[in-house]
């Protein structure tokens, strides 16, 4: 007779029991592809636990063994995630393996493996989950790296389905390649959940240095040393996923798991060799990477939702920024009109150096209240792009705009005025010429030579231009 579990429990046990385990595998590692199943085993095909029959084995570490099974009740494809039989009477290990099971039932996400059932038969603890038909990313791996782009998509993805996790109080303190399969159409499903904690968790003391909390090629410093946890030591471990996504490798290697940590608090993380047709991205990646693996927790990304913003601006299907001579010709059609406008004004007012200032004023507040309204101008309408604020992806704030305004328009109308010699001062035309040649040279080491195209004013107001989205993605 079958006894199921019930999964809506409220709360979930702190800690488990650990055992030391080689450096490169977990307790709940089912990455590596084993034997086939021979009729000597307790559970082939034709076996039935509760309503699900056996089909075959997929994988098997020290936390369980998975097999492909068939829900019978619903015709349908599962994967059973079964306790072995000679840790069956582990009372850490049942309970480690319950408090997974719950973990995920609370995590209803698409890119979070589903959880179906939990019971116990034949003297065997069991639960059914998600089939994800596909691989796992690090079998993905064992062939190449991937694209910037891929590799992009694909972390994203992760941090949205660990970024609900969080939402339920959970870090999952495990986070690699052989955690994250990849589907049929390369949607990705976070799996698992055997050395979840809630909240910030420890990291079960002196078992910080073996693999049974974590996989030190990819484990945060704080994990190793066995300190709280919380959401930031995902990031790290999954941002040492995309260095490994991108380079082929893990971001460090050692001979033993304290090694590896040591690595992990001091050593320099390889950059990427940003160069030929996707240098722009490589460089762009390799920010993002670098400050999620950051040392230290608070020099990481502050919420996931800030992560998947900074993913979203440097990846190119979802953002391009626009460069120098697009920039530039959208100015000039707004400084026109603008300019214009401001010409009309300044007739009212008779002395030169009055009609100069309302002039630019003019220009300065159509900036300003045009992309804090709509993200965009006349001229920068014209041309597709527009102006979004690098932490939300959306138009800038009036305040933010008001100071990209001042910086981009302000200062070109100072140098204006002093280029307005008056006689007796003839030093503030050379110094109005040499100001004007420094931020031109701004404009173009921003705009067109750094990866981000991001000039001074958007560096100093938090902004980029991009070329404006067809459809949300």
């Amino acid at each position: 007779m079958t006894t199921p579990i019930e999964l809506d429990a409220t709360a979930l046990p702190g800690g488990a029991d650990a055992s030391p385990t080689p450096a490169t595998a977990t307790l709940t590692d089912a990455g590596r592809t084993p034997s086939p199943a021979s009729s000597r085993d307790a559970l082939g095909p034709g076996v039935m636990l509760a309503h699900f029959r056996i089909e075959g084995r997929l994988g098997k570490g020290g936390m369980g063994e998975v097999y492909r099974a068939t829900d019978v009740a619903l015709d349908r494809t599962v994967a059973l995630k079964v306790l072995p039989a000679d840790v069956q009477h582990d009372a850490g290990r049942r309970e480690r393996m319950i408090r997974e099971a719950r973990a995920q039932a609370r995590i209803a996400h698409a890119n979070v493996c589903h959880i179906y059932y939990v019971g116990e038969e034949r003297g065997l603890l069991f639960f059914a989950m998600e089939y994800v038909p596909g691989e796992s990313m690090a079998e993905r791996l064992a062939r190449a790296p991937v694209s910037a782009e891929i590799a992009i998509a694909w972390v994203r993805q992760a941090a949205l389905g660990l970024r609900e996790a969080w939402a339920h109080g959970f870090t999952h303190r495990d986070v690699k390649p052989s955690n994250l399969m990849i589907g049929a159409r390369d949607e990705l499903k976070l799996v698992d959940f055997g050395l979840v904690t809630r909240g910030a968790g420890p990291s079960d003391g002196d078992a910080a240095m073996t693999t049974a909390v974590g996989t030190p090629l990819y484990m945060a410093p704080e994990q190793a040393r066995g300190d709280s946890v919380d959401f930031r030591a995902d990031i790290y471990a999954l941002g040492a996923t995309l260095h490994h996504l991108l380079s082929g490798r893990p971001p460090f290697a050692g001979e033993s798991a304290a090694d590896l940590r040591t690595q992990h608090e001091t050593a320099l993380r390889p950059a990427f060799e940003a160069r030929g047709r996707r240098g722009r991205v490589l460089a762009l990646v390799d920010q993002v990477c670098a400050r999620m693996m950051a040392k230290r927790p608070e020099d990481r990304f502050a919420s996931y939702d800030d992560l998947i913003a900074e993913l979203d601006r440097i990846d190119p299907a979802r953002t391009t920024p626009a460069g120098f001579w697009v920039r530039g010709f959208a100015a000039l059609v707004d400084i026109a009109i603008a300019g214009g406008a401001g010409a009309l004004v300044g007739l009212l007012v008779p002395d030169g150096l009055v009609h100069t200032a309302v002039q630019w004023t003019v220009i300065l507040l159509y900036q300003a209240l045009a992309l804090a309204r709509w993200g965009r101008t006349f001229g920068r309408s014209l041309l597709e792009i527009e102006v979004v604020s690098v932490r939300t992806g959306r138009r800038p704030d009036v305040g933010h705009a008001l100071l990209r305004a001042a910086i981009e328009y302000g200062i070109p109308a100072f140098l204006t005025i002093m280029s307005d010699e008056p006689a007796g001062l003839s030093i503030r035309g050379p110094i109005a010429g040499i100001g004007a040649l420094l931020l031109l040279a701004s404009m173009v080491w921003g705009a067109w030579m750094r990866p981000d195209k991001r000039a001074v004013w958007d560096r100093l107001a938090g902004t980029m231009v991009r070329y404006r989205r067809v459809a949300p993605r």
